[in-house]
């Protein structure tokens, strides 16, 4: 895992140390983080952990309190010195997209090139519209457009004028789902192919794996993990990356020797990505993938499981498909667990089975 705010090669805009207060609340804490051009970052969180705020300081809307920002070798903004958005080579899209409601869509396209000829402003807008097939819309209006129109205008509308960095926050939060996923793909695609560094903001998790090269999540104003959407699926270190990105689930477990004993049977302590320094009788919380748990036995009210299949078994509160696997929901006591199953299974609701732990892939949260 690359850690918080390291380098890695040469970075072209860098956040380092940032730290804000709301008077006496602490929004965020010693945050860093480095990017390349042309690099996408998604910060992603709870509510209320400080990710729209980073990015209001990162765009000269919020007085930079402690810490500083750097473009290359150049200081934007350091703590006394905070210029506004105007006075930065920064983009800036939102959630509402904010066009211009007495322009016309080509308008709001080239209002930012006032200081170009003309000509090479119309070419430029014409340039923009074409690349995101919305030149036959360049006489219109802003209220006229559907969201996806206004969203793909105030995209190119910041791309205009060439910025070395973009911020976004929540930009497709007002679009349809299959509309959103088309967006994000034709958003990433602009954004690499101009070189632009980007952050952006958002609380959905699959939007963040679809958009970032680095994704950079806070929790209650802290970097709790910075690294690739790949590394985050695969080795999580904290509880809310663990459920909303990689998938798992939690599950209170205690250290005995080589193994760890949940309610629903015994993970091999080997089986842990990471582990730490566990102590002997130490209450831990695991995560774990549901995917990784085999159903070793089935009663079905009818009879024992078989010999060799022989242990505890727990009650099968519920089974759902989900789109792509069927998944049983069991209990023991007063946790659940959920569970992929195979479609040829015999389970049904009521069902008593056996589980193990053998091959689980889990993780103990920090």
């Amino acid at each position: 895992m690359r850690a918080i705010g390291q380098y890695c090669g040469t970075m072209s805009f860098h956040l380092s140390a940032i730290s804000h207060r709301f008077g006496t609340y602490q929004v965020l804490s010693d945050i860093s983080l480095s990017l390349n051009d042309g690099e996408i970052l998604c910060i992603l969180g709870p509510s209320g952990s400080g990710k729209s705020t980073l990015l209001r300081i990162a765009a000269g809307l919020e007085e930079l309190q402690s810490g500083e920002i750097l473009l290359d070798d150049l200081k934007l903004a350091r703590a006394g010195h905070s210029p506004p958005p105007e006075q930065r080579p920064v983009g800036l899209v939102f959630q509402d997209h904010a066009l211009f409601p007495h322009l016309t869509v080509a308008q709001n396209v080239g209002f930012g090139l006032h200081n170009a000829e003309p000509a090479e402003r119309e070419r430029r807008v014409n340039e923009l519209l074409d690349s995101v097939g919305l030149m036959d819309l360049a006489a219109r209006y802003p209220d006229t457009l559907s969201g996806g129109q206004q969203q793909r205008i105030a995209l190119i509308r910041a791309l205009a004028t060439n910025p070395r960095v973009m911020l976004l926050d929540e930009p497709f939060a007002s679009v349809d789902t299959p509309l959103r996923r088309q967006l994000r793909q034709d958003a990433r695609q602009g954004l690499i192919q101009a070189g632009t560094s980007t952050i952006m903001v958002t609380h959905d998790p699959e939007e963040a794996m679809a958009m970032a090269d680095q994704i950079l999540v806070l929790v209650d104003g802290v970097a709790v993990q910075l690294d690739t959407p790949e590394a985050l699926w695969k080795n999580p270190a904290h509880r809310f990356i663990a459920e909303t990105i990689a998938g798992l689930q939690t599950l209170e477990g205690q250290v005995r020797g080589d193994h760890i004993v949940t309610a629903f049977g015994n993970l091999p302590r080997a089986n842990l990505s990471r582990a730490g320094s566990l102590k002997v009788g130490e209450t831990i919380e695991l995560g774990i993938r549901g995917s990784t748990i085999t159903v070793t036995g089935l009663n079905d009210g009818g009879g024992d499981i078989e010999p060799t299949q022989q242990g505890r078994r727990y009650a099968v509160d519920d089974l759902r498909f989900d789109g792509t696997h069927w998944t049983a929901l069991v209990r023991s006591a007063h946790q659940q667990l959920r569970i992929v199953v195979s479609p040829k299974s015999r389970l049904r609701n009521g069902d008593r089975v056996a589980l193990s732990f053998t091959r689980a892939e889990a993780t103990a949260y920090n």
